[in-house]
């Protein structure tokens, strides 16, 4: 596949469409959080034995995406269950997955219809109006920067490139809080990959905006974008990202952690603990 914005499946793009194995924001994560030889485990191309994650919590996530973005229901299945627990309601779960759709439960359907709701009234207050007239859903992101290939998809891209709109469902919404998790769930590396690409193929800078939601209600909403010197050192470590995948896949060596003997060093607060225990034990 060249270089370029294409539309494809999820199940496409997740087997990674490249001609040769590609780095995306969530393997560059698992590259620099964990080691190379994760980042291998969890790449569709690299590893034989690759089986894609599925879990309920990302069924709920993608039925979000999938009625928010595309506005559309078709492709979510109700299965009539109060849980996963019974084998009827496995079997339903599985079988709505292999066809291709995303299993919820009979419970979280109005939730689900709710939340829309309340992001696009919130959408509609603030100053990205309208941007789900102006722009598409799930495009896939293709760029070269040597012999590298990449790839990225974004939840919304606006019609001139200009904005990518990320959508993530959240226990709290709340800006500060959420704030908080952009370096824990590598939210800022995805920013800057994503920037990358289209600044890659167009010679444009978009603004990357993350749209919050909460998964209770009233499901609340914000809107959270990196500052410039945020941005900065999210582009240090998808450079950092690049180099690594680049050896690795020159050398066809992925190791895992460093073999040698880590020493443990106390922190600040366990040397202040130490020090009141001495203080104490002197006393005495």
């Amino acid at each position: 596949m060249t270089s370029g914005i294409h539309t494809i499946s999820a199940e496409v793009y997740h087997a990674d469409p490249c001609d040769e194995p590609s780095l995306s924001s969530s393997v560059a994560k698992v590259l620099l959080n964990q080691s190379p030889r994760h980042a291998w485990m969890q790449h569709p191309k690299l590893n034989p034995d690759y089986r894609p994650e599925e879990n309920s919590r990302f069924d709920l996530g993608s039925a979000a995406h999938a009625l928010l973005l595309e506005g559309n229901q078709a492709k979510i299945a109700i299965i009539e269950a109060d849980d996963w627990r019974t084998k009827k309601a496995k079997e339903e779960r599985d079988e709505a997955r292999a066809n291709g759709l995303l299993p919820i439960l009979v419970k979280h359907d109005f939730a689900l219809k709710a939340m829309v709701k309340a992001a696009n009234e919130f959408i509609e207050t603030t100053e990205l109006k309208g941007i789900f007239e102006n722009g598409k859903p799930e495009q896939t992101v293709i760029w070269q920067e040597g012999d590298i290939w990449c790839r990225a998809r974004p939840d919304w891209l606006t019609n001139d490139n200009k904005i990518i709109l990320d959508y993530k469902t959240t226990d709290s919404a709340a800006p500060e809080v959420f704030i908080r998790q952009i370096p824990r769930m590598g939210y800022d590396l995805q920013s800057e990959f994503y920037n990358r690409g289209i600044y890659r193929l167009f010679d444009l800078m978009p603004v990357f905006i993350f749209l919050a939601q909460e998964i209770e209600p009233p499901y609340a909403c914000s809107l959270v974008s990196l500052s410039n010197a945020y941005r900065d050192i999210a582009d240090a470590k998808v450079e950092r990202a690049m180099e690594l995948w680049g050896q690795c896949l020159s050398s066809g060596n992925w190791p895992s952690y460093n073999p040698a003997i880590h020493y443990a060093e106390p922190n600040s607060w366990q040397l202040a603990e130490y020090e009141e225990l001495v203080n104490i034990n002197d006393i005495k």
